[in-house]
């Protein structure tokens, strides 16, 4: 198309246009600012949205540009409600935003669909959220100058006098989340309540993971969305997890206590990086009955500012030091990502705990001393691997001085998954909430302080790692029932002695202080019973039939590798050893597994490469947080530039972020450079997309 057909060319051309269609507008000029992230930096006056604008392109080359909040995620189920399909939709390449605004990447906005002179854009969605904004903060054609308009005048002004047709919708998919993950999943169960197998192959891994988590009896489904109903069978698990983990923190002198879940605005406020970590999720409750709080409280999100005014009247003198405790108790965090049981939830069980310290040398070795302890839940009791490192400073604890982590990696997806952390806060907090103390040589001095948590995340890493295309595969140590009997009725066999034999190996087991289930119910075939078992995850499952009580014997079946022999009666008290020969070559197994995900990568395309493959990245690092934002920033759009299957398989898109920076690592020598912006590196991080 001719250039001078083009109406607004440049900013100064589109500026001169607002102006005489009668729109009033503030304007900033600044450096160039190519990407959401960057926008946000910039300051606007107060009711002012910052907009992300995204070009859609579906298979007939018919374009559909999206205004969106920056905040909201934009999902998939307005494409419906327009007519559309989700699946036939792209983000558009270079070469399309050229085409069709005669614009480019980091460059696109509204004010270019006046150079669509052949009406490729279709519609231009926009999102309901923004109609509670007094202004929009948008780029008029370069993204070196934003402007400040109103909805009204982009709508009723600059659109109708383009005669581009727009629409107002509703972009995310929470407003329907109740029916997709309450109504769709109860009619799901309904329509299969005659089939008793999982019907999904783990490769189709988040469909394969909602039906294990509910045909193993793990879930059950809320009408609230993001809030999940824990089955005993999932809460047994928690409570073995609740049993190892407070044996091991009182041999700390670690104390159990609880504080209340109510928190006034002023302590939340108190510590500014703090709230502004958390201010997002945080859930208010401003009413009682018909009637207004007079100030509403916020429901914790953590329990640092809930505790520590608390602390200060605790802690008077050196001798009330160490202050060591900790809580068992449910937090809500009001996540606008898609939730996901026992992963990403609005209300989730944890423990948190927190200490105070005289010296900086004890907070420290509490803070390792705590991650070593939530290596051995993972290991000792969950049967998964973790890698122990430290956050970066732009993914620590906000408010501490440093944070420490224990990271896994999902095989099936190479995602990763935060597993716990240990925070060493420093003195940021006591000094806020005056927690001082008089020490030795009668100085005032303020406390050294920890905070640390695990969660019943923990608990969706463990199916991930472990289930397979039959269902969920219980590590023995936190199994409800670690060994099922079943009895094999038999025409040849008196079925009264059969289950006297069951109930006599039963006890046997209790005996050996085995958890152990007698599943004699005669109006289900010994078949279904073990679709059941094994559905749930049972490590164990004896069989005992004819020959069985012939012979003095059982059938042993293992869960795990579907291993088959059998063990006279008398030889049973070799069971307790099989299970932790089973929970052994569960571990070994996963970390094999974790091992294959993880790929070292010198270079952007070899990283790039690997993080496509579904693999998370170590490479050596120069430790700047711009290099770091970098990185995110540029993974997420080359990501987006990638063909969503490739050989049959869905890709993963999205920005990568490092997930911590490893313990044992080895040393970078002179010299050695940073794989992305080629400074000295500093440390090795690990990179990846997570949960």
């Amino acid at each position: 198309m001719d250039n001078n057909n083009i109406l607004l060319q440049n900013k100064q051309a589109c500026l001169e246009y607002l102006t005489k269609l009668g729109i009033n507008y503030i304007v900033h000029h600044h450096d160039p600012v190519p990407t959401i992230n960057d926008v946000v930096k910039i300051q606007m006056t107060d009711g002012t949205a910052y907009v992300k604008n995204l070009l859609y392109v579906d298979k007939k080359s018919n374009y559909y540009l999206i205004l969106a909040n920056h905040t909201t995620q934009v999902g998939k189920l307005f494409w419906k409600t327009l007519g559309l399909s989700s699946g036939n939709m792209r983000l558009s390449k270079e070469e399309q935003i050229s085409e069709a605004l005669k614009s480019s990447k980091g460059n696109v906005n509204p004010f270019a669909v006046a150079n669509d002179s052949n009406n490729l854009v279709k519609n231009i969605i926009i999102d309901e959220e923004l109609t509670k904004f007094k202004k929009l903060a948008l780029h008029p054609i370069e993204n070196t100058t934003t402007v400040e308009i109103s909805l009204d005048d982009l709508q009723n002004k600059f659109l109708k006098a383009l005669n581009k047709q727009y629409t107002v919708i509703q972009l995310t998919d929470e407003a329907s989340e109740q029916q997709l993950e309450y109504q769709k999943e109860l009619q799901k169960d309904q329509q299969n309540l005659q089939t008793l197998a999982i019907t999904i192959k783990k490769s189709d891994f988040s469909e394969w993971y909602q039906q294990v988590i509910r045909k193993a009896e793990l879930i059950e489904y809320y009408d609230v969305s993001g809030c999940y109903i824990l089955r005993p069978w999932a809460y047994f698990i928690w409570e073995q997890i609740q049993r190892y983990f407070d044996d091991l923190i009182r041999i700390e002198d670690v104390e159990n206590t609880y504080f209340p879940m109510f928190l006034q605005a002023k302590h939340l406020n108190k510590e500014k990086t703090h709230v502004d970590g958390f201010k997002a999720e945080v859930a208010w409750v401003t009413k009682y009955g018909e009637s207004d709080l007079n100030e509403p409280l916020a429901i914790r999100p953590t329990s640092e500012t809930i505790m520590y005014p608390a602390f200060a009247k605790w802690v008077q003198s050196h001798r009330d030091l160490p202050l060591k405790v900790n809580q068992w108790t449910n937090i809500v965090r009001w996540e606008f990502k898609y939730p996901t049981p026992f992963i990403r939830t609005r209300e989730f069980l944890w423990q948190e705990g927190h200490t105070a310290h005289s010296t900086k040398e004890e907070a420290v070795k509490q803070v390792y001393t705590i991650l070593d302890f939530y290596e051995q839940v993972y290991g000792e009791l969950l049967a998964v691997p973790v890698i122990k490192g430290i956050k970066t400073e732009s993914e620590k604890f906000a408010g501490g001085d440093f944070t420490t982590t224990v990271e896994t990696i999902i095989p099936q997806n190479g995602r990763g998954l935060q597993g716990a952390t240990s925070h060493h806060l420093g003195q940021n907090f006591s000094k806020m909430f005056e927690i001082n103390f008089e020490d030795d040589k009668k100085q005032k001095a303020y406390a050294w302080q920890t905070s640390w948590g695990l969660t019943t995340r923990s608990i969706g890493a463990m199916i991930m790692f472990h289930g397979d295309d039959k269902g969920l595969v219980l590590p023995p140590r936190i199994a409800k029932y670690q060994i099922v009997i079943i009895p094999i009725i038999h025409k040849d066999i008196d079925e009264k002695q059969l289950n006297e034999r069951c109930e006599q190996i039963k006890q046997m087991l209790i005996k050996q202080k085995l958890r152990v289930h007698l599943d004699n119910r005669d109006n289900y075939s010994p078949g279904w019973k073990f679709n059941k078992w094994e559905q749930k995850g049972v490590p164990i499952r004896l069989e005992i039939g004819p020959g069985e009580l012939k012979n003095n014997e059982v059938r042993v079946v293992q869960r795990f590798d579907n291993k088959k022999y059998q063990i006279k009666i008398e030889e049973l008290n070799q069971l307790n050893q099989i299970l932790d020969n089973i929970h052994n070559a569960m571990f070994e197994k996963a970390k094999i597994e974790l091992n294959q995900r993880i790929k070292q990568a010198d270079n952007w395309k070899e990283f790039m490469t690997q993080l496509n493959q579904r693999n998370t990245i170590l490479t050596k690092w120069c430790e700047r947080q711009q290099c770091e934002q970098q990185v995110k920033d540029k993974s997420g759009m080359e990501s987006k530039e990638k063909d969503s299957e490739i050989d049959g398989q869905v890709q993963l898109t999205g920005s990568a972020k490092t997930l911590c920076m490893p313990l044992k690592q080895d040393e970078i020598k002179d010299g050695e450079k940073c794989f992305h912006c080629d400074q000295q590196a500093k440390r090795y991080v690990l990179w990846g997309r997570s949960y």
